[in-house]
């Protein structure tokens, strides 16, 4: 199968993730990958066709999609699309693709895609990792009835439309679609997990020898994360005045300054600025709890990807986020590997990490737990399978 796969993702394809590992399994499954990644002008001078381990990729050169603010993006956005396919009818003009392969976000690749739709005849499968106007309606980034709402609600609508399938990370998210989208045949629709690379035999790191318990948050520093609540909670004395116990926040967004601010205040609190891949991993092998953190006035499931690499390196979960989501279900009853409570609940997050502190045999036991499901339901040979039988039918 010949794959053409538009993404805001940059194609490190040497490191690990939901989006390279699946591109080297596709490539493991003898499958051709080519790659349209929007790059950033900070990153790239010019637009750019290389091959790199095995995959074709076309860097395009696009607006600035990061630290720009909303108004930046929204401008992004829109320049974004002709630019793809600009340098798509350039470059890979003479080629043949079977499948074209997106995620959200953004919404805005409808017209690359329908364009690959029409020139190639390929395939179109949605990888829905975000149900994007409603979460910045969520979050109060904007008003329901805003011409900002309005607008990225017809690009979505029209990326549904055009998608012969649309992969939904969860059981939950699926039900969400199909209440919220009816007017879709829901034939498109089918769960498609985010999904890692699982080795058999993970390289632990060796725990620090202090006898601390180190709860982790790693990843994005935004709005959706919660990150001023989490920083509050973390605060509370009962927490402050635990030797034992220490947060550490790693990772880069909108928040950023508050969490400098908070650990130069909190003698048990330190940040990383967004670390290599393999310093990340290293800090992780460190850590004893992995923190998932979501607004809690949200009203579609998210399923954030970082608890997988929780799973994987065997750590417990305390998740806290907001009452849609169904990884709740994950982590008390299907893997029953961590905790929950309520993003808005600060007193539970004190209870949940007290108790995690307190209890070592047993937070061992639900990383045991959550590496086992990780191997059984989340492993990227799934993601790869799928497409393959989507494609099929």
């Amino acid at each position: 199968m010949n794959i053409i796969y538009i993404t805001l993702s940059e194609p490190r394809l040497s490191e690990h993730g939901i989006y390279p590992d699946l591109v080297r399994a596709l490539i493991r499954a003898s499958h051709h990958v080519t790659i349209v990644y929007a790059a950033s002008p900070r990153q790239l001078k010019k637009t750019e066709l290389t091959k790199e381990q095995g995959a074709t990729i076309l860097r395009v050169v696009v607006g600035e999609n990061f630290d720009v603010g909303l108004i930046g993006k929204g401008i992004n956005a829109l320049k974004m699309e002709p630019l793809l396919k600009q340098a798509i009818r350039k470059y890979l003009k003479d080629a043949r693709f079977d499948l074209c392969l997106y995620a959200t976000p953004p919404v805005t690749f409808a017209g690359v895609a329908a364009y690959c739709k029409k020139h190639y005849g390929a395939g179109t499968f949605l990888m829905l990792k975000d149900i994007f106007p409603q979460n910045g309606v969520d979050i109060g980034l904007f008003g329901r009835n805003s011409l900002i709402h309005r607008y990225f609600r017809r690009k979505e609508k029209k990326l549904y439309a055009l998608s012969d399938r649309i992969g939904c990370m969860s059981e939950g998210n699926l039900r969400y679609i199909r209440e919220h989208e009816p007017w879709l045949d829901p034939k498109k629709l089918l769960v498609f997990p985010n999904t890692i690379e699982v080795e058999e035999e993970t390289q632990r790191t060796e725990a620090e020898e202090d006898q601390k318990t180190r709860f982790l948050f790693g990843g994005n520093l935004g709005k959706p994360q919660a990150v001023s609540w989490l920083l509050a909670a973390m605060a509370d004395e009962r927490l402050t005045a635990r030797e034992d116990i220490a947060f550490l926040i790693a990772g880069q967004g909108s928040e950023k300054e508050a969490v400098v601010k908070a650990a130069a205040a909190m003698p048990n609190l330190t940040y990383y600025e967004q670390l290599p891949t393999e310093e990340y991993d290293r800090l992780a092998g460190q850590a004893d709890v992995g923190l998932i953190s979501l607004d809690h006035r949200f009203t579609i499931p998210n399923y954030p990807s970082r608890i997988l690499g929780y799973m994987k390196a065997e750590k417990p979960v305390l998740a806290c986020t907001d009452e849609a989501t169904d990884i709740r279900e994950l982590v008390e009853k299907e893997a029953k590997c961590g905790l929950w409570c309520s993003s808005d609940d600060e007193e539970g997050f004190v209870q949940s990490v007290l108790w995690l502190a307190d209890h070592r045999e047993q937070r061992e036991e639900m990383g045991r737990r959550g590496r086992s499901y990780l191997k059984q339901y989340f492993s990227v040979e799934r993601s790869v399978r799928l497409l393959e039988e989507s494609t099929n039918q």
